[in-house]
């Protein structure tokens, strides 16, 4: 078996990967800049990719950059707070990614693409739930040529019914590199500790009863 993890380099992804690890299977990693090129998140990914000692894709969605900077994009006039669609929503971006990640699939003979969501991201964004894993399977089953000769790749999703708290514990189980995670949405060199992302990793520490390395002076 060999996987393709699609790996952000927040809690969530990076256990994902080191699950997938865990499952005995060739491991890759793949990482999409497409919104703040070198990123903290960006810098987390590449390191938590070498601590796994796996391989790692990083490929530039420069589009979604340009819609970000667009005052009259689509994705500027989508948010909306007061309907529940908050400035973390980017438009189709699973699609996208899900879909390039089934080209890398593909090339390297993986039969699995990998997602880190959990249950808090399928209660925010339409395309982390797990009837959209379903039916994208049957998209791959449908557009790639490998499912024709036998091998489906599908998309696995472990965390897809665990809270944020549980991935945290699994993590930790994992022993994933927690210090090399970034879960804040902005850009600086310390998590900013209000953004929604901050606010969730901060909540799952305390639950947990762990100290967040980020944290620590």
């Amino acid at each position: 078996m060999k996987a393709i993890v699609l790996l952000s380099g927040g809690i969530d992804s990076a256990a994902a990967l080191y699950w997938a690890k865990g499952q005995g299977w060739k491991t890759y990693a793949l990482t999409f800049d497409y919104e703040r090129e070198q990123s903290p998140e960006l810098r987390g990914a590449k390191a938590i990719a070498r601590s796994a000692g796996v391989r790692h894709f990083v490929e530039k969605v420069e589009f979604y950059k340009r819609l970000r900077g667009s005052p009259s994009s689509s994705r500027s006039k989508i948010v909306d707070e007061e309907r529940g669609i908050s400035r973390a929503y980017v438009p189709a971006r699973n699609i996208v990614f899900l879909g390039m990640a089934a080209a890398y699939a593909e090339t390297l003979g993986a039969d699995t693409i990998v997602t880190g969501h959990n249950l808090g991201d399928a209660e925010r964004f339409p395309d982390a739930t797990g009837p959209f894993f379903d039916v994208f399977d049957e998209l791959l089953r449908l557009g790639l040529k490998s499912s024709q000769s036998g091998r489906q790749v599908k998309v696995l999703a472990p965390f897809n019914g665990m809270t944020k708290e549980e991935v945290l514990r699994e993590a930790l189980k994992l022993g994933v590199p927690l210090k090399a995670t970034w879960s804040c949405y902005n850009n600086g060199r310390r998590p900013c500790g209000v953004c929604y992302g901050c606010q969730a990793r901060s909540r799952a520490f305390r639950a947990v009863g762990v100290e967040d390395p980020l944290t620590v002076v």
